[in-house]
């Protein structure tokens, strides 16, 4: 059998072509790989920034509630009667705005 394909090719180059073609789809292939693996590291590393940003304003928003929440506790006690007349206004309030949607 001859070395040469029909229209006088040589075998032994395209097999040289066949072998460089295979390298360079293994090249690639690593490189997509690494890609990809330094994406899910990026994206990995963004979530856990993300998800820290959030627990510090949750907490920075726990802490100005508890603080509201005192601060309204002291007024209240230093202020019993004012707040009872408060509370009664708005609950009248609520109660006039029900009654008027009927």
């Amino acid at each position: 059998m001859s070395d040469t394909l029909p229209g006088g090719s040589d075998t032994s180059a395209l097999n040289a072509d066949i072998a460089a073609l295979k390298d360079d789809v293994s090249r690639l292939t690593d490189t997509i790989s690494t890609l990809l693996a330094d994406g899910a590291a990026t994206a990995r590393s963004a979530a856990r920034e993300g998800v820290d940003k959030a627990a510090a304003v949750a907490g920075d928003a726990k802490d100005r509630a508890v603080a509201a929440a005192d601060d309204l506790s002291a007024t209240i006690e230093q202020n019993p009667l004012t707040s009872v007349l408060i509370a009664l206004g708005v609950g009248y309030v609520v109660g006039a705005l029900g009654r008027s949607r009927r």
